[in-house]
């Protein structure tokens, strides 16, 4: 039988998924039969696309339906754009795979369940951390365990920010200005430095972790276009590196900077790489790590999930109900990395107070409540505090 693709955008994800399948298409047939690419649908057709004469290039997307195909690639730039899409799509029984992390956060318990009434499936491996395959990972590889907690730099725009500003001191701004320059941030990059990107690759994976959406600590995400290039310096004093983090445990959910101390499993992952750290009730401690985005790793999962369905060995859908998992302490961030003036009263310090140009930082160990009352900029920290404890007097 033969696979036939349509593939909707040709931007950065849907360019990507075209060359690697056509340079890989020995390959992937050999594992999934013959395929073909009948028709890719865009915007502007008069836009040059080096693409084979047996694909047609298209604004209409009824094309998709007269060429018959069984699976396509949505590779459009947001939620509006593409629920219509995905959502007749699936209601004429094909197929869809996406990168689009907004489409699966805001609509996938519906587009899972069209899916399901029109006997095809509907993957998005892709949407949260690009050539990572820790959807899948978990799913296959963590059959047994029950996932305790997952805490992930799912954003390469902010973590490659934030190592910039580290690194070389640079300003925010400027640090921003060179991520758009290398392509790593869009020309309106809020979704990426205001969190909200890490926000849905947080609620996709509640829903697919436990079937259930996340029970949020704070009603928005917080981002890190305010974070001072002193307090990475200051967190550097105290044996750390500030991320911007989105974490789980259980289905309660924060998207936050943090002070991520040296022995954390994610304190090493630096520039525009993606890590996600898995706590799984057998396995211990997993670190997946690799490219969270770009042309080829996001291409790499979507045909991941392309050639899986058409070999069916697709891991099953999200469940519906799954266990509840409570957070093993009721207060997950004792400590938290204060950062500003006037800190020599704050009770309950653990740590001396360091001074880098002029502002100060200190750790002190709290409740949330009463933490975020002090200093200028509040972050939980995550790690051991052994190796820096002192006697704060």
């Amino acid at each position: 039988m033969s696979n036939r693709l349509a593939i909707i955008g040709y931007g950065t994800v849907g360019s990507g998924v075209y060359e690697a399948l056509i340079e890989k298409q020995a390959k992937v047939e050999g594992l999934v039969g013959n395929f073909s690419i009948p028709v890719i649908v865009v915007k502007d057709p008069d836009v040059p696309r080096k693409v084979s004469s047996s694909t047609i290039v298209t604004t209409d997307f009824t094309e998709i339906f007269k060429q018959k195909v069984d699976t396509a690639v949505e590779a459009t730039p947001d939620a509006e754009t593409a629920y219509p899409i995905v959502k007749e799509l699936l209601e004429n029984g094909i197929t869809v795979i996406t990168a689009n992390k907004e489409l699966v956060a805001k609509y996938g318990e519906e587009l899972l369940y069209t899916a399901a009434l029109k006997n095809c499936r509907f993957y998005f491996e892709a949407a949260v951390a690009g050539g990572i395959p820790i959807l899948t990972s978990v799913r296959h590889a963590l059959k047994t365990n029950t996932i305790e907690k997952v805490e992930g730099i799912v954003n390469g725009t902010s973590n490659f920010i934030l190592t910039k500003m580290r690194d070389e001191g640079t300003a925010f701004n400027e640090a921003l200005k060179q991520a758009q320059e290398f392509g790593y941030a869009e020309a309106v990059p809020d979704k990426d430095i205001d969190g909200w990107d890490a926000w849905y690759k947080t609620t996709i994976l509640s829903h697919w972790l436990y079937g259930k959406p996340p029970e949020w600590q704070e009603e928005k995400p917080k981002g890190i276009r305010d974070i001072d290039v002193r307090d990475l310096h200051l967190a550097d004093v105290f044996g750390g590196r500030v991320k911007h983090v989105a974490s789980l445990e259980g289905t309660k959910a924060a998207v936050e900077p943090r002070l991520i101390l040296a022995d954390h499993a994610l304190y090493g992952v630096e520039g525009v790489n993606n890590g996600v750290h898995v706590q799984g009730s057998i396995s211990g401690s997993l670190l997946f790590q690799g490219a969270g985005a770009g042309k080829f790793p996001t291409a790499s999962a979507v045909i991941e999930d392309i050639v899986n369905h058409w070999t069916n060995t697709a891991e099953a859908e999200p469940p519906q109900l799954e266990e509840e998992v409570k957070p093993k302490e009721a207060e997950t961030f004792p400590y938290w990395f204060i950062t500003g003036s006037g800190l020599e009263n704050l009770p309950n310090r653990v740590t001396d107070i360091e001074i880098v140009e002029g502002r100060e930082g200190t750790i002190i160990e709290a409740a949330k409540s009463e933490a975020v009352k002090f200093g200028e900029a509040v972050y939980p920290v995550s790690g051991t505090l052994k190796k820096i404890l002192v006697a704060a007097g």
